[in-house]
């Protein structure tokens, strides 16, 4: 019984501890700890000297019954360098669809200079289309949490996701996630990159990054006001130990939530085997 009791008491301390980290510092979703994921170079449509080049995109045919299907198509690099992910039902479509085409297409920033805004863009540009049997364009409610992923070939400040509009670069709100990728909630597709707005001074071929853009019609969507997404100055990244707060993140504290679990699951082991063990009295 006093071994039993041993391993519910670990077992309830382990709980407790994943319980305060997650009220200290929410995650979204669990962290994995599956290894190491080994991130392939940047490939471009257009490579500098020395990069590797041959960008692909992705498409995908969904058929639609009553409402818009689940979209989730990435680009085959690992990470893939552009995905779109549109849940169950959360896409309007024309009365009349009865299928969904959804396309990914990689394009060079350096053929065209019609676009203006002053934005520096990191690496290659991503049309992405999605439209039914008859061509009509889908659009996505703010609600519907429509997201755009997009990997730049570097990590630098201020990157954030641009959509062409109108024949000009407009930021979009934007969140860093792992490496140099940054995602973004969209209302309508068309031609996205990772963009530095007001920066036209970066050489492409040191770093892949070109002052660009596409033709007005490209793009459709209401882009969000521009935020500059990366970290303050004299803060943390996302991958930093501690928060803005000084508190340890909540990935440290689940990782040490895990640990400590783990140890105590492994004395009250210990002592039941220990327990039996011993001859009976």
């Amino acid at each position: 019984m006093a071994a039993r009791r041993t391993g519910l008491a670990a077992l309830a301390l382990g709980l407790a501890i994943a319980a305060a980290a997650q009220l200290t510092a929410p995650l979204a979703a669990p962290p994995l700890y599956d290894g190491v994921v080994v991130t392939q170079p940047y490939v471009y449509v257009n490579p500098p000297a020395g990069q590797p080049g041959g960008a692909r995109g992705a498409s995908a045919h969904l058929p639609v019954t009553g409402r818009s299907p689940l979209v989730a198509l990435a680009t085959p690099e690992q990470p893939p360098q552009a995905q779109i992910v549109a849940g169950d039902g959360t896409l309007v479509l024309p009365p009349s669809a009865t299928a969904l085409d959804a396309s990914i297409t990689p394009l060079d920033p350096t053929v065209d200079a019609t676009v203006t805004g002053a934005a520096r863009v990191l690496g290659n540009i991503y049309r992405i289309t999605l439209v039914d049997q008859a061509g009509a364009a889908a659009t996505a409610p703010a609600a519907g949490l429509v997201t755009v992923v997009l990997r730049a070939p570097e990590d630098v400040a201020g990157a954030q996701i641009g959509q062409v509009v109108d024949g000009t670069w407009h930021p979009l709100k934007s969140e860093s996630m792992f490496g140099a990728a940054s995602v973004a909630v969209v209302t309508g597709f068309g031609d996205f990159a990772v963009i530095v707005a007001g920066s036209t001074s970066a050489s492409p071929a040191a770093s892949g990054a070109a002052l660009s853009s596409f033709p007005a019609s490209a793009a459709v969507g209401t882009p969000s006001a521009p935020v500059v997404t990366g970290p303050p100055a004299g803060g943390t990244g996302s991958g930093d130990a501690t928060g803005s707060d000084g508190f340890p993140s909540g990935q440290l504290l689940g990782a040490l939530a895990f640990l400590l679990l783990l140890a105590f699951i492994g004395i009250g082991s210990v002592v039941r085997l220990r327990r039996g063990t011993k001859p009976p009295r």
